[in-house]
């Protein structure tokens, strides 16, 4: 089962499970639904939720990060495990958002053979912890002119300890805050944390 909002993550989805086979075609469900208040039919009988590579930040408000840890709990029956992972960005990191144009990469899509470059612009707001950012993609054959589509995000960054606040109000029990996906110890320097908490 996987829920997505966006129609786009959904039909790459299931391009991707088609390409890996009937077999994981159709045992995979793709739901398009919010997953702030989600409450499937199935709800209960998860053993383990997933929410990784940063989801949580396009959740654009604690109030709703708070609800998507309630979503996961919910969906999972006693003793399943949840998984959220998230970025921890630095000063440095931080200190790149103040609205300057940055080239992010130039890349092949190995679909089209075109060229893609994506430029991107970002504003933090230390007071709500939230980046706005504008993301600008450029593809083209070589030589010919370019389509360009701008997508414009507004995300909440979170710390490791509004991880555990969040986990423990939904009735999550955490086992493990690590600094990696080796769940190596969190601390100053720490890229990501990664937190697993079980369903009590």
């Amino acid at each position: 089962m996987a829920v997505d909002l966006d129609p786009a993550m959904l039909t790459r989805a299931r391009a991707r499970a088609a390409a890996a086979g009937r077999r994981v075609s159709r045992a995979l469900t793709l739901v398009e639904a919010d997953l702030v208040g989600l409450r499937l039919p199935d709800a209960g009988a998860y053993r383990l939720a997933i929410l990784a590579l940063n989801s949580l930040f396009v959740l654009a408000t604690r109030a709703a990060q708070r609800a998507a840890f309630e979503t996961l709990a919910a969906h999972l029956g006693a003793g399943g495990l949840a998984a959220i992972d998230c970025w921890l960005p630095d000063v440095d990191d931080l200190a790149r958002y103040d609205g300057r144009l940055l080239l992010e990469w130039v890349r092949t899509d190995p679909e089209t053979g075109s060229r893609v470059v994506k430029t991107g612009s970002a504003l933090y707001d230390a007071t709500t912890r939230t980046v706005s950012l504008t993301t600008t993609f450029e593809e083209a054959a070589q030589g010919a002119s370019p389509s360009r589509w701008i997508r414009e995000d507004r995300l909440r960054l979170v710390n490791a300890d509004e991880l555990v606040e969040f986990a423990e109000a939904a009735g999550l029990e955490v086992e493990a805050l690590g600094g990696g996906y080796d769940l190596e110890p969190i601390g100053p320097g720490s890229e990501r944390a990664v937190l697993v908490a079980r369903r009590r």
